[in-house]
Protein backbone atom coordinates (compact mmCIF):
# COMPACT_ATOMS: atom_id res chain seq x y z
CA UNK A 1 0.00 0.00 0.00
CA UNK A 2 2.45 2.43 0.79
CA UNK A 3 4.72 1.63 -2.49
CA UNK A 4 0.93 2.38 -4.45
CA UNK A 5 0.43 5.72 -2.53
CA UNK A 6 3.89 6.96 -3.81
CA UNK A 7 2.74 6.03 -7.21
CA UNK A 8 0.15 7.62 -7.84
CA UNK A 9 1.66 10.94 -5.88
CA UNK A 10 4.57 10.65 -8.20
CA UNK A 11 2.26 10.09 -11.35
CA UNK A 12 0.30 13.20 -10.01
CA UNK A 13 2.85 15.69 -9.46
CA UNK A 14 4.19 15.02 -13.28
CA UNK A 15 1.16 15.37 -14.58
CA UNK A 16 0.86 19.36 -12.51
CA UNK A 17 4.51 19.61 -13.98
CA UNK A 18 3.33 19.03 -18.03
CA UNK A 19 0.42 21.02 -17.90
CA UNK A 20 1.69 24.11 -16.55
CA UNK A 21 3.33 25.39 -19.77
CA UNK A 22 0.15 24.67 -21.24
CA UNK A 23 -1.70 26.38 -19.37
CA UNK A 24 0.97 29.33 -19.47
CA UNK A 25 0.96 29.54 -23.20
CA UNK A 26 -3.05 29.61 -22.65
CA UNK A 27 -3.35 33.05 -20.46
CA UNK A 28 -0.71 35.18 -22.51
CA UNK A 29 -2.93 37.78 -24.85
CA UNK A 30 -3.61 36.21 -28.45
CA UNK A 31 -0.41 37.66 -30.55
CA UNK A 32 1.71 38.18 -27.34
CA UNK A 33 4.51 35.54 -29.02
CA UNK A 34 4.44 37.27 -32.97
CA UNK A 35 7.59 39.96 -32.91
CA UNK A 36 6.76 41.84 -36.09
CA UNK A 37 10.43 44.13 -37.99
CA UNK A 38 10.14 47.97 -37.21
CA UNK A 39 9.70 49.63 -40.62
CA UNK A 40 12.94 51.39 -41.97
CA UNK A 41 12.27 54.99 -43.34
CA UNK A 42 14.02 55.71 -46.48
CA UNK A 43 17.14 58.19 -46.11
CA UNK A 44 17.32 60.78 -48.84
CA UNK A 45 20.11 62.93 -48.88
CA UNK A 46 21.61 65.00 -52.15
CA UNK A 47 25.31 65.01 -50.84
CA UNK A 48 27.08 62.94 -53.27
CA UNK A 49 28.51 63.08 -57.43
CA UNK A 50 26.39 62.15 -59.62
CA UNK A 51 26.40 61.12 -63.86
CA UNK A 52 23.16 61.96 -66.11
CA UNK A 53 21.95 62.21 -69.33
CA UNK A 54 19.42 65.08 -70.58
CA UNK A 55 17.28 66.21 -73.83
CA UNK A 56 15.59 69.65 -74.94
CA UNK A 57 15.35 72.25 -77.02
CA UNK A 58 16.65 75.62 -77.72
CA UNK A 59 16.43 78.72 -79.32
CA UNK A 60 19.37 81.06 -80.49
CA UNK A 61 18.88 84.73 -81.63
CA UNK A 62 22.07 85.68 -83.85
CA UNK A 63 21.89 89.20 -84.72
CA UNK A 64 23.82 90.38 -87.75
CA UNK A 65 26.02 94.25 -87.65
CA UNK A 66 27.87 95.28 -90.67
CA UNK A 67 31.79 95.41 -89.24
CA UNK A 68 32.85 97.72 -92.05
CA UNK A 69 32.47 101.79 -91.26
CA UNK A 70 30.33 103.70 -91.59
CA UNK A 71 28.64 101.80 -89.74
CA UNK A 72 25.50 103.36 -88.65
CA UNK A 73 24.51 103.60 -84.78
CA UNK A 74 22.26 100.52 -84.06
CA UNK A 75 21.74 99.21 -87.35
CA UNK A 76 21.89 95.77 -87.73
CA UNK A 77 21.74 93.55 -90.92
CA UNK A 78 19.13 90.77 -90.23
CA UNK A 79 18.45 88.44 -87.00
CA UNK A 80 18.03 84.48 -87.70
CA UNK A 81 16.24 83.26 -84.89
CA UNK A 82 17.25 79.77 -84.96
CA UNK A 83 15.51 76.39 -82.87
CA UNK A 84 16.11 73.08 -82.80
CA UNK A 85 16.70 70.16 -80.39
CA UNK A 86 19.65 69.45 -78.23
CA UNK A 87 20.86 66.40 -75.86
CA UNK A 88 23.69 65.48 -74.06
CA UNK A 89 24.78 64.69 -70.60
CA UNK A 90 26.32 66.49 -67.19
CA UNK A 91 28.58 65.38 -64.12
CA UNK A 92 28.89 66.97 -60.40
CA UNK A 93 28.98 67.27 -57.01
CA UNK A 94 26.59 68.19 -54.40
CA UNK A 95 27.10 69.23 -50.81
CA UNK A 96 24.26 69.13 -48.24
CA UNK A 97 23.89 71.72 -45.30
CA UNK A 98 20.69 71.38 -43.40
CA UNK A 99 18.10 72.22 -46.36
CA UNK A 100 20.37 73.87 -48.29
CA UNK A 101 22.81 72.23 -51.06
CA UNK A 102 25.73 73.73 -52.73
CA UNK A 103 26.97 72.01 -55.89
CA UNK A 104 29.25 72.29 -58.99
CA UNK A 105 27.96 70.60 -62.66
CA UNK A 106 29.28 70.60 -65.96
CA UNK A 107 27.32 70.15 -69.18
CA UNK A 108 28.01 69.14 -72.70
CA UNK A 109 25.05 69.43 -75.45
CA UNK A 110 25.09 68.37 -79.01
CA UNK A 111 22.73 70.98 -80.79
CA UNK A 112 21.01 71.29 -83.49
CA UNK A 113 20.22 75.24 -83.71
CA UNK A 114 19.03 76.37 -87.38
CA UNK A 115 18.38 80.30 -88.21
CA UNK A 116 18.15 82.51 -91.50
CA UNK A 117 17.59 85.73 -92.03
CA UNK A 118 17.29 87.92 -95.34
CA UNK A 119 18.07 91.45 -95.32
CA UNK A 120 17.43 94.53 -97.62
CA UNK A 121 19.30 97.46 -96.48
CA UNK A 122 17.01 100.72 -96.43
CA UNK A 123 18.72 103.61 -98.28
CA UNK A 124 21.30 105.07 -95.39
CA UNK A 125 22.68 101.86 -95.07
CA UNK A 126 26.05 101.66 -96.54
CA UNK A 127 25.27 98.23 -97.74
CA UNK A 128 22.42 99.53 -99.68
CA UNK A 129 21.26 98.26 -102.51
CA UNK A 130 22.74 95.05 -101.85
CA UNK A 131 20.77 92.27 -100.08
CA UNK A 132 21.75 90.20 -97.37
CA UNK A 133 20.94 86.59 -96.80
CA UNK A 134 22.22 85.01 -93.44
CA UNK A 135 22.14 81.65 -91.55
CA UNK A 136 23.94 80.57 -88.44
CA UNK A 137 23.65 77.08 -87.36
CA UNK A 138 24.42 76.62 -83.27
CA UNK A 139 26.02 72.71 -83.03
CA UNK A 140 27.42 72.26 -79.06
CA UNK A 141 27.03 74.05 -76.27
CA UNK A 142 28.90 73.37 -73.11
CA UNK A 143 28.43 75.10 -69.27
CA UNK A 144 30.49 75.17 -66.35
CA UNK A 145 28.39 76.12 -63.38
CA UNK A 146 27.92 76.64 -59.39
CA UNK A 147 24.66 75.38 -58.20
CA UNK A 148 22.91 76.75 -55.27
CA UNK A 149 19.47 74.83 -53.78
CA UNK A 150 16.95 74.81 -51.17
CA UNK A 151 15.57 71.11 -50.68
CA UNK A 152 11.70 72.21 -50.15
CA UNK A 153 10.97 68.71 -48.94
CA UNK A 154 13.79 66.07 -48.65
CA UNK A 155 13.30 64.83 -51.79
CA UNK A 156 12.48 67.77 -53.73
CA UNK A 157 15.18 70.65 -54.77
CA UNK A 158 14.66 74.02 -56.24
CA UNK A 159 18.06 75.77 -57.08
CA UNK A 160 19.41 78.39 -59.45
CA UNK A 161 23.34 78.24 -61.25
CA UNK A 162 25.49 80.18 -62.87
CA UNK A 163 28.57 80.43 -64.32
CA UNK A 164 30.76 80.18 -67.96
CA UNK A 165 29.49 78.91 -71.05
CA UNK A 166 30.86 77.96 -75.02
CA UNK A 167 29.12 77.43 -78.07
CA UNK A 168 30.15 76.35 -81.40
CA UNK A 169 28.31 77.99 -84.51
CA UNK A 170 28.79 78.41 -88.46
CA UNK A 171 27.94 81.10 -90.30
CA UNK A 172 26.79 80.86 -93.80
CA UNK A 173 26.74 84.86 -95.41
CA UNK A 174 25.62 85.37 -98.86
CA UNK A 175 25.29 89.10 -100.72
CA UNK A 176 23.46 89.31 -103.50
CA UNK A 177 25.01 92.43 -105.14
CA UNK A 178 22.49 94.86 -107.13
CA UNK A 179 19.75 92.20 -107.04
CA UNK A 180 21.95 90.13 -109.89
CA UNK A 181 25.42 88.72 -108.29
CA UNK A 182 25.82 86.93 -105.44
CA UNK A 183 28.85 86.70 -103.18
CA UNK A 184 28.80 83.24 -100.84
CA UNK A 185 30.57 83.38 -97.59
CA UNK A 186 31.33 80.95 -94.68
CA UNK A 187 33.11 80.49 -91.38
CA UNK A 188 32.73 78.99 -88.03
CA UNK A 189 32.60 80.54 -85.31
CA UNK A 190 33.91 79.31 -81.16
CA UNK A 191 32.95 81.58 -78.43
CA UNK A 192 32.47 81.93 -74.33
CA UNK A 193 29.78 83.47 -72.79
CA UNK A 194 28.25 83.26 -69.19
CA UNK A 195 24.99 81.40 -68.45
CA UNK A 196 22.59 81.76 -65.95
CA UNK A 197 19.30 79.81 -64.89
CA UNK A 198 17.67 77.69 -62.69
CA UNK A 199 15.46 74.19 -61.99
CA UNK A 200 13.77 71.93 -60.04
CA UNK A 201 15.30 68.06 -59.04
CA UNK A 202 13.16 65.29 -57.46
CA UNK A 203 14.73 62.24 -55.83
CA UNK A 204 12.46 59.53 -57.30
CA UNK A 205 15.30 56.54 -54.87
CA UNK A 206 18.19 57.49 -52.66
CA UNK A 207 20.17 56.87 -55.99
CA UNK A 208 17.77 58.62 -59.19
CA UNK A 209 16.84 61.33 -59.57
CA UNK A 210 14.94 63.34 -62.45
CA UNK A 211 15.16 67.59 -63.07
CA UNK A 212 13.93 69.86 -65.30
CA UNK A 213 15.26 73.66 -66.02
CA UNK A 214 16.05 76.31 -68.10
CA UNK A 215 19.25 78.01 -69.32
CA UNK A 216 20.04 81.80 -70.46
CA UNK A 217 23.37 82.10 -72.29
CA UNK A 218 24.74 85.22 -73.45
CA UNK A 219 28.00 85.65 -75.67
CA UNK A 220 28.51 88.99 -76.98
CA UNK A 221 29.54 90.38 -80.08
CA UNK A 222 32.08 89.23 -81.99
CA UNK A 223 34.02 90.16 -85.51
CA UNK A 224 33.83 86.98 -87.72
CA UNK A 225 36.21 87.35 -91.10
CA UNK A 226 34.23 84.94 -93.32
CA UNK A 227 36.27 83.45 -96.01
CA UNK A 228 34.48 83.45 -100.16
CA UNK A 229 34.35 80.09 -101.78
CA UNK A 230 32.59 79.40 -105.19
CA UNK A 231 32.57 82.91 -107.69
CA UNK A 232 34.13 84.80 -104.14
CA UNK A 233 37.20 82.74 -103.74
CA UNK A 234 40.16 84.56 -102.17
CA UNK A 235 37.71 87.10 -100.77
CA UNK A 236 37.19 87.61 -97.16
CA UNK A 237 34.01 89.64 -95.45
CA UNK A 238 34.20 90.63 -91.82
CA UNK A 239 30.51 90.62 -90.15
CA UNK A 240 29.94 91.20 -86.65
CA UNK A 241 27.60 88.41 -84.89
CA UNK A 242 26.28 88.93 -81.67
CA UNK A 243 24.38 85.64 -80.11
CA UNK A 244 21.97 84.91 -77.43
CA UNK A 245 20.65 81.60 -76.74
CA UNK A 246 17.81 79.90 -74.16
CA UNK A 247 17.63 76.57 -73.61
CA UNK A 248 15.32 73.86 -71.71
CA UNK A 249 15.81 70.46 -70.73
CA UNK A 250 14.80 67.37 -68.85
CA UNK A 251 17.19 64.73 -67.40
CA UNK A 252 18.02 62.22 -65.13
CA UNK A 253 20.78 61.74 -63.26
CA UNK A 254 22.29 58.54 -61.38
CA UNK A 255 24.22 59.79 -57.74
CA UNK A 256 26.92 58.08 -56.67
CA UNK A 257 27.11 58.14 -52.66
CA UNK A 258 23.76 58.53 -51.41
CA UNK A 259 22.76 56.69 -48.15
Amino acid sequence: MTTNRWLVAALALAGIAGAQPRAYAADLPQGALVTKAPVVALAYRWTGCYLGANVGGGSDRAAFFDATPPRPTGLDHGVARGTGALGGGQIGCDYQAGNWVFGLQGMIETANLNGTSHFVPGPADPQSPNVLDMRSRTSALATATARVGYAVQPQVLIYAKGGAAWMRSQVDYTITGMGAFTFPFTGSDTRTGWTAGGGVEFLIAPNWSVFAEYNYMDFGSKTLTLQGYGGTAGATAPIVVNHRIDTAMFGVNYRFGSP
